[in-house]
């Protein structure tokens, strides 16, 4: 594309039409020089309103007349506007050959662009899919927790099609953050006491103190503690907490970008899902005003939506879950052999002589 660009550019003041002439400013006439004034003639108008004063016409004829000649004018302004586009399309160079060749190769080369990002995205979402390892990181804040995405690696953003829960719409729905490592927390948070009082002389706080105070309730000490974000409203203010100008938060800060819409798309189909009232509430509400009247009898166990969740995968390799004990094992051939014995026929017997 740079080289055709390029040569666009060599050809194209050749190619350009001329500029419109200025436009005359409104009431820079010159004036006459012959000693006449540009006095309107009234005459007529005089006349018609003495002859209609009396009968009340008058005012209705002069606005006709008007309109009339407002209307002319403006027919007379078009023609001429029209006539000065035909004069300056005549006068406009005609494209060379060369110029034109070279605008249609620039809009095949756009139309193959377009198709190859098409392509390239498809792709990137296919090795997305295909990335098995789900334990890479969105990125690292300023206290140097860990976010993750995990349907950014291995699946579908809204979890497998054929899967048993693929009506929620959503796999994850959320944004995991894990606390900082032992050797991150040494080397970056819980810092030596000089360190700590040169910290504190400039912000008036230390490290810790900023960390919990930044974090609030829901603060993260150590790798083994985990949070969550789940709402599109706590998604938007971590985006402005992030501080751009930070190496660790402005890798974070673009990876939440790139995917926010489907981030958001995520929670709100897991909000939709979770608030959406359970099938089995009604039936159980019904068993148990039935059964009201027979306390004998023993209540059965609620069944939650979560427990509709079943491994297909693991279903298709083994024939049954894991919870489950698997099926005897068939008999067919040994069958076949016993009724293909029984059904030969029995050998003559010999018969001794006497």
């Amino acid at each position: 594309m740079k080289p055709l660009h390029e040569e666009r550019k060599i050809l194209l003041p050749d190619n350009m039409p001329p500029s419109p002439p200025p436009e005359e400013k409104p009431g820079t006439e010159e004036p006459k020089t012959d000693g006449e004034a540009s006095i309107p003639d009234t005459r007529e108008a005089t006349e018609d309103s003495d002859e209609d004063v009396h009968s009340g016409r008058g005012r209705g004829l002069r606005k006709a007349r008007i309109s009339a000649a407002e209307k002319k004018r403006k027919e007379e302004e078009e023609a001429a506007e029209r006539k000065r586009e035909a004069e300056l399309a005549a006068k406009a160079p005609k494209q060379s050959k060369q110029f034109l060749k070279i605008l249609k190769e620039i809009e095949k080369k756009e139309e193959l662009i377009k198709k190859c990002e098409e392509e390239i995205n498809v792709i990137d979402n296919d090795l997305r899919e295909a990335d098995c390892p789900r334990t890479r990181v969105l990125g690292k804040d300023r206290f140097w927790n860990r976010y993750y995405w995990f349907e950014r690696n291995g699946m579908p953003y809204e979890g497998m099609p054929n899967s048993s829960t693929a009506e929620a719409c959503y796999a994850n729905g959320l944004i995991w953050v894990q606390g900082p490592d032992d050797l991150e927390r040494e080397g970056y948070i819980d810092l030596s006491t000089e360190l700590q009082n040169e910290y504190k002389a400039k912000f008036n706080m230390t490290v810790p103190e900023r960390k919990r105070r930044e974090e609030g309730s829901t603060s993260v000490f150590n790798a083994r503690q985990w949070g969550f974000f789940s709402e599109p409203k706590d998604l938007d203010a971590l985006l402005e907490w992030l501080d751009p100008r930070g190496f660790n938060e402005l890798k974070l800060r673009k990876e939440l970008i790139q995917y926010k819409d489907k981030i958001v798309r995520g929670m709100e189909s897991r909000k939709l899902y979770i608030e959406k009232p359970d099938d089995n509430d009604d039936e159980a509400e019904e068993k148990k005003r039935v059964s009201a009247r027979t306390r004998r009898q023993t209540p059965e166990p609620k069944a939650y939506r979560c427990m509709a969740w079943k491994s297909s995968w693991v279903v298709e390799e083994t024939g049954h879950l894991h919870c489950e004990p698997p099926s005897p094992p068939q008999r067919g051939r040994k069958g076949k052999k016993r009724e293909a014995v029984e059904s030969l026929p029995e050998p003559p017997r010999k018969t001794r002589r006497r």
